[in-house]
């Protein structure tokens, strides 16, 4: 009896101890889903979805703005590689800088170029002298378009021939000017010099020319040279003189204008044309008058 008896309260006790067991297990098992509403309580669904657009958003006006600024480097590469072309010059000064250095560096490189001249709109009051040698004196002066003069000139030319045909260096100032013009357009300057009138005298016992229009550039000299662009008196007598040595000679121009049109980039020439009116008084046998409009045109220059 003593060991049933021990055998029932050992078996109770066991199952008095598994009971407890059980009912712990279960408080364990219940606490836990009440734990894990209390998190889920805690997170606002509403707070997660705008939290989450937001890092949307951030996300792209980071994509955005380092497109912008990707945009913005690759536009100040692509402005970086374009020559800049410098605002055309303003002031009297300013354009007669550009303008004698450009004429000077192209004297300088002896360049290529294409030259050509012609004297139209020709009037002629001949007298005897100009009846005998008007056509001789029409030649030398270039007048009428059966004398046009035209030349190419090749670069390197300068080297292995006499400076004839060529161009001068520049020279002018604003004192030989009555007006001067620069634009800029298509990356080209154009300047526009007006030239003051100029006269020049020769006979045997005197000679002198004052003609700023040959400071310019354009091909001048003081002796018999019919490739002259500017035919002055001492010229004319230079040429006549031997033959007519008692002919007193008077010329004068007006209107003059210079054109040039300069690479604002590189600043070499592109084109160079001057035009004036001339009026030349032969006093000697009769004597005579002849006028016309010169017109010089350098093109095609090879540097």
């Amino acid at each position: 009896m003593k060991r049933i008896l021990a055998l029932i309260l050992a078996g109770m006790l066991v199952f008095s101890l598994a009971a407890c067991g059980g009912n712990e297990t279960a408080e364990t098992t219940t606490a836990a889903p009440e734990t894990e509403a209390e998190v889920i309580d805690e997170t606002d669904p509403v707070a997660d979805v705008t939290e989450a657009a937001s890092d949307a958003v951030d996300a792209t006006e980071a994509v955005s703005g380092t497109e912008e600024s990707t945009a913005a480097e690759e536009t100040t590469v692509a402005e970086s590689t374009v020559p800049a072309i410098a605002a055309a010059p303003a002031t009297t000064e300013e354009i007669l800088t550009l303008y004698n250095k450009t004429i000077n560096d192209a004297y300088a490189a002896k360049v290529g170029f294409n030259k050509e001249r012609y004297t139209d709109n020709e009037t002629l009051n001949a007298g005897f002298l100009l009846k005998t040698f008007g056509d001789l004196i029409y030649s030398f002066m270039g007048i009428g378009a059966e004398n046009k003069y035209t030349m190419d000139v090749t670069k390197g030319q300068w080297e292995s021939d006499v400076p004839h045909h060529y161009l001068r260096k520049s020279s002018l100032t604003a004192a030989d000017l009555t007006s001067a013009n620069c634009t800029e357009k298509n990356g080209q300057y154009t300047i526009v010099l007006k030239v003051k009138d100029g006269t020049s005298k020769a006979s045997k016992s005197e000679k002198w020319t004052k003609a700023p229009i040959d400071k310019c550039g354009i091909c001048v000299g003081d002796a018999d040279k019919s490739y002259f662009d500017h035919k002055t008196a001492p010229v004319i007598y230079s040429a006549i003189g031997e033959v007519l040595s008692s002919a007193v000679i008077e010329e004068s121009y007006s209107n003059a204008k210079v054109v040039a049109v300069i690479d604002a980039a590189t600043g070499h020439l592109v084109s160079l044309t001057v035009e004036f009116d001339i009026d030349v008084v032969i006093e000697a046998a009769g004597g005579g008058n002849a006028t016309g409009t010169t017109h010089i045109f350098y093109r095609n220059f090879k540097y």
